[in-house]
């Protein structure tokens, strides 16, 4: 159907690009899509994968969503007149810390970066236990000895479909960039890692990505947390009978044990997908030698924390000493200024540039450093706080235009697919200007693999010793890493202790 929202736009929805993974297809690898005959309407998203509901109070709630294990679904945005024109395409894959979300909300409406000439396609992707569980009997019945990770199967699953379908769409499938958000940040960090991605991919945008730290391994952390999941449900063992009764579990009470034994998993390496440290994978340059663009936002954790109460001085320093060792010390000296303002707060920053930050910029250079081009943002403008994924829901701060939490985690999402006029309130001309730029950027970036075009502020390459970086806020510019010294010092803790 004609999008509502970009003359020229044409949406396809609810594509289901491999068979539900249902039954004895639970816990394996994602299989093609089963074929039908004649005409389907493609006018709704499919239904998201099963979760938790997350709170209402948070500004990443999902409301009350259509949950089932037949969720392998995607949709797809295209601006192409003709089968034949041959489009740069994009695929998303959402955040959710890899147990929530789904393709379809509106802040991921496609059409906005369709109309710049490109093929959108966002995707549902297994989570929880059911994308993330690995367990002994699971690894022992897989051909290639793997568990775990089938809801990355599934993201690559999504390429393969891309290869061969989106011609039809009118998308080239010779020029394919992958882009994601968090969970899905790291996951398509991950993507480049993999060997399975070699020839399917052209390029990656990591948006506060995770992925370079990644360091649990199947045998002990998978197995392990497996079976004490699997033991939550009553069911122990790693035989076939032990499988025949996970696979009989209702999905409500899979969903239930991870609300008491945890999400079941998370990305693991385990031989197959990702056969070693992503660090390690990505610093070989082994396979898919491509450009990036990763970065990450100045407050990520004044978001994804929005709701914790304050802490005390000691209790940061426990927090520090876990994370760091026997060199918290320097990190505490390091961010005296906050933590006299608020130990919280300083928890906050300190988390943010350990994860999302540095993890960008470790990958950047890794992937510079393998003859590559990398391109890294720093995403500073305070962005209005309203919730992301029902912006039909009452406002959390009574007045969208709030930018109360700063550059939050997720602030970006509304700007990257260019839907300020779509979600969110209290959006100024500055927003709009930097919204327009970014979204040429990301469009830019998939089209050449350079993010720069006629009228668009110079991002110069990702120059380790220089470490100059582009800003993003109401002055878009290149600068040196505003978090650098600070950056630095955790890199060389993490690799000195790696």
């Amino acid at each position: 159907y004609s999008s509502e929202y970009a003359e020229g736009v044409t949406a396809y929805k609810g594509i289901g690009y491999a068979a539900p993974p249902v039954g004895d297809l639970r816990w394996k690898p994602p299989e093609p899509a089963i074929p039908f005959a004649g005409v389907r309407q493609a006018d709704r998203i499919g239904p998201a994968c099963w979760q938790a509901r997350n709170p209402d109070t948070s500004l990443y709630a999902r409301g009350n969503l259509t949950r089932s294990e037949d969720c392998l679904y995607l949709n797809v945005f295209t601006s192409a007149a003709n089968p034949g024109d041959n489009l740069p395409v994009m695929v998303w894959f959402h955040g959710g810390g890899n147990t929530a979300g789904h393709g379809g909300p509106l802040i991921f409406d496609g059409s906005n970066l369709a109309k710049r000439g490109e093929v959108i396609v966002s995707a549902n992707y297994r989570l929880g236990a059911f994308g993330f569980l690995a367990h002994p009997a699971l690894t022992i019945e897989s051909e290639q000895g793997s568990s775990g990770m089938y809801g990355i199967l599934d993201q690559i699953e999504v390429l393969q479909w891309v290869q061969n379908n989106i011609a039809a769409f009118g998308g080239d499938p010779d020029r394919v960039t992958i882009f994601g958000q968090s969970a899905g940040g790291t996951d398509v960090c991950l993507i480049m890692s993999s060997p399975l991605a070699e020839g399917l991919i052209n390029g990656v945008i990591g948006q506060s990505p995770g992925c370079i730290k990644t360091s649990n391994a199947l045998e002990i952390e998978g197995h392990e947390r497996g079976e004490n999941f699997a033991r939550t449900l009553g069911i122990g063992g790693v035989g076939a009978t032990a499988l025949q009764e996970m696979r009989d579990l209702l999905p409500q009470q899979i969903i239930s044990a991870m609300g008491t034994a945890g999400s079941g998993g998370g990305p693991l390496i385990d031989g197959w997908v990702i056969p070693e440290r992503p660090y390690d994978l990505l610093k070989s340059g082994s396979q898919n030698l491509i450009n990036l663009m990763a970065g990450g936002l100045a407050d990520e954790y004044f978001g994804l924390q929005h709701l914790s109460p304050e802490i005390t001085e000691a209790e940061l320093t426990d927090y520090l000493v876990r994370t760091f060792g026997k060199e918290a010390g320097e990190i505490q000296d390091a961010y005296r200024e906050e933590i006299v303002d608020s130990p919280l707060r300083a928890r906050k920053v300190i988390t943010g540039d350990n994860g999302f930050i540095l993890a960008s910029r470790m990958w950047s250079r890794l992937v510079e450093a393998r003859g590559n081009d990398a391109y890294v943002y720093y995403f500073s403008r305070p962005a209005p706080v309203f919730r992301l994924y029902v912006p039909e829901e009452e406002d959390l701060n009574n007045n969208g235009g709030q930018r109360t939490l700063g550059a939050y985690h997720s602030g970006e999402l509304a700007y990257v697919f260019n839907n300020l006029d779509i979600v969110g309130l209290g959006w100024e001309n500055i927003d709009r200007q930097l919204s327009d730029t970014i979204a040429d950027y990301w469009v830019n970036f998939a089209r050449t693999g350079n993010p720069n075009g006629p009228g668009l502020p110079e991002w110069p390459k990702y120059n380790p010793s220089l470490d100059i970086v582009q800003i993003f806020d109401a002055d878009i510019r290149a600068s040196v890493h505003p978090r650098k010294l600070e950056l630095d010092r955790m890199e060389r803790i993490y690799m000195d202790t790696r």
